[in-house]
């Protein structure tokens, strides 16, 4: 909860506000995306970005390299239906 959801609430605008609910029952279970393979935390080094498509209205995570894979704490992929990623 507090990887993924205090990090919702840390940094949530607006448009968020119907995450708080739903984490709290437990509908949205996520995890937190921040590590790489080649450069653990070191949020200067890592290679991963993150780009808006606006025509399609998602997000697009680029990891370019093997050693920018992301990498998250415990089993939260296995159970995850959201993520925060940091890129």
């Amino acid at each position: 909860m507090n990887l993924f959801g205090g990090t919702c609430l840390a940094l949530h605008n607006g448009r968020h506000e119907y995450l708080f609910d739903e984490i709290d029952s437990l509908k949205s279970v996520g995890c937190f995306c921040f590590t790489e393979l080649g450069y653990g935390n070191n949020a200067m080094q890592m290679e991963t970005t993150i780009t808006y498509d606006k025509s399609a209205g998602e997000f697009v995570v680029h990891s370019p390299t093997d050693l920018s894979q992301k990498y998250w704490i415990s089993n939260g992929y296995h159970h995850a239906n959201k993520a925060v990623v940091f890129g």
